[in-house]
Formats: C-alpha cells, sequence, structure tokens
C-alpha cells in the first residue's frame, strides 16, 4: 500500500508553479474541450448526409481524433498531480497535510497567489479557513 504524501504549507507553496502550469492546463482543455465535441457532432451528422464524400468522412475522424487527444490529454494532467499526492476537487486543489495532528487538506484554487487555506478531511470548499 502507498504512503500517502502530506504537505507542509512550505512545500505546498513551493509545488505551486508545477501545479499552476497543471491547473491552468487542465482549464484551458475543459474550455475547449465542449467545442471539440461539437464540432465532432457536427462532423458527425455531415459525413451521414447522402451525397458525403471522402473528405467529409476524413473531417469527421479528425474532429474524433481532436476530442480523443484533448481527453487523453486531461487525464494526463489530473494523473499529474495525482501522482503528486494532490487532488483536484472542483475549484479547489487540496494538498494532504496535518495540523495539530489532524489529517486535513491544505487548499488552493487557480488565482491564489498562494496556499493560504485549509479544511478538515471532507469538507471541501464550504469549510475553507484562513491558515
Amino acid at each position: 500500500m502507498q504512503r500517502l504524501r502530506t504537505y507542509t504549507v512550505e512545500e505546498a507553496n513551493q509545488e505551486l508553479p508545477r501545479v499552476r502550469r497543471i491547473v491552468t492546463q487542465i482549464a484551458e482543455i475543459s474550455a475547449l474541450l465542449p467545442e471539440l465535441e461539437d464540432q465532432a457532432r457536427i462532423a458527425e451528422y455531415e459525413s451521414k448526409r447522402n451525397g458525403a464524400g471522402n473528405d467529409r468522412r476524413d473531417r469527421h475522424q479528425q474532429a474524433r481524433d481532436a476530442v480523443s487527444g484533448a481527453e487523453l490529454e486531461l487525464l494526463k494532467a489530473v494523473a499529474a498531480l495525482n501522482g503528486m499526492g494532490i487532488q483536484l476537487k472542483g475549484p479547489l486543489i487540496d494538498f494532504p497535510s496535518y495540523r495539530e495532528g489532524e489529517l486535513v487538506e491544505l487548499c488552493w484554487k487557480l488565482g491564489e497567489d498562494k496556499v493560504e487555506h485549509w479544511h478538515r478531511v471532507g469538507e471541501g470548499y464550504a469549510g475553507r479557513k484562513k491558515l
């Protein structure tokens, strides 16, 4: 069984440049994915119309490949965070930590300069408290 990776506030803040890049990538792909999916649906519809040629079928395949590629990049980015022991939970990024002997989560969200909040395990955004 793998041991839980925990972070001090300082360690979490040291990881932020890397985490910020990954989370920015996740946000960008997540914003792009619905458009790619729409393009794939349109291309599929056009490829099934009477008289659709190979170019329409090729465009459909390219659109499907773009969706698959984006989904794969999204999975890789989330896996990179998980590999660091960091969890993506909606808008929050949680770093497992200990506070006064209790397992808690240091939390950060994109746009914040540094890790300055924490919450108990399972409390999430509503339970955020300033360090």
